[in-house]
């Protein structure tokens, strides 16, 4: 008995840790555009300038824009468990746009969802805001 928990255990690690690096490799390399936020769809229409936007780097790096300003922070992937820091942001005065919401909101983060190409950054069950590869 002893030894079935113990493998049921090692299997149970090994299918999470891969799922992190799943998940990681599915983050890195693009850049991810919002197209919602808090609940309400984002188009260009919306937001002056540009869309917020958000990059998964190596090492736990995360960078993007607000939609005005540039920030360069970091990111905390575990299994489907993340934690999001803006870290440094640029201070541009940009009237309109929804930097703020998105602020609130990356510090609401607690865990993600894959669906499809979309990207769902979520609070428990609650979308926080979802997220689209960036088409060139």
């Amino acid at each position: 008995m002893l030894k079935l928990i113990i493998s049921l255990c090692a299997v149970t690690l090994m299918f999470s840790s891969c799922s992190s690096a799943d998940l990681l490799s599915q983050l890195s390399g693009k850049e991810w555009n919002v197209t919602s936020l808090l609940g309400k769809n984002l188009n260009g229409g919306d937001a002056p300038g540009k869309l917020p936007s958000i990059n998964f780097g190596d090492n736990g790096k995360l960078f993007g824009s607000t939609g005005c300003n540039n920030f360069v922070g970091s990111f905390k992937l575990d299994g489907t468990s993340l934690s999001l820091d803006p870290g440094a942001i640029t201070k541009m005065f940009c009237p309109e746009s929804s930097e703020d919401n998105f602020l609130t909101a990356i510090k609401q983060v607690t865990n993600l969802k894959m669906d499809g190409s979309t990207l769902n950054l979520l609070n428990g069950a609650t979308t926080v805001m979802s997220l689209v590869p960036k088409t060139k």
